[in-house]
């Protein structure tokens, strides 16, 4: 059994990241492969919450320390949650960002 891959996709705003993931994605799941597609911030239930508060309300609202705080409480609930299973599971996993971001 193949290793199951975990591929992400990073660059600026409007650089085509989310286009060029979901067009693998597509291309893989069209050749049997089986995988899922997820993003940062967000991705699982938690995270998506967390994710609310990250692009909601007034920019300003957290400092610096606690905005980075949140990533890493949205990213490890996405771990947990979607990316860790689907891996253990054999599934590849597409993601749109991740740590890099």
């Amino acid at each position: 059994m193949t290793q199951a891959k975990f591929i992400t996709f990073e660059g600026v705003d409007g650089s085509g990241k989310s286009t060029q993931a979901r067009n693998l994605f597509d291309a893989l799941t069209n050749a049997g492969i089986p995988c899922i597609f997820t993003r940062e911030p967000g991705g699982s239930q938690g995270a998506e919450i967390i994710r609310k508060l990250l692009v909601e309300g007034d920019p300003d609202r957290w400092s610096p320390e606690t905005e980075i705080l949140l990533f890493n409480a949205a990213r490890r609930d996405h771990l947990e949650k979607t990316i860790l299973p689907a891996l253990a599971a054999g599934q590849c996993v597409i993601c749109d960002r991740f740590v890099d971001s």
